[in-house]
């Protein structure tokens, strides 16, 4: 069950990074806001990329439960 919850972890470095990359989206609309368009879509891929791993965590903890 340890291994378990250290394997619940990177989801709060997901939650960190998720908020780190909708901060910055905020502060470069801040610095430019007619280029909002170009920041949005990159905001998004990094976004789904950071789901993406944990996703990935996820699904490694629930393998981690079935054994």
């Amino acid at each position: 069950m340890l291994s378990l919850s250290v394997m619940f972890l990177p989801l709060a470095g997901c939650a960190v990074a998720t908020g780190i990359v909708f901060a910055a989206l905020i502060k470069g609309i801040a610095y430019s806001p007619d280029s909002e368009d170009n920041l949005f879509n990159y905001a998004i891929i990094g976004f789904a990329f950071i789901e993406s791993f944990a996703f990935i965590v996820l699904l490694m903890a629930m393998l981690l439960l079935a054994i």
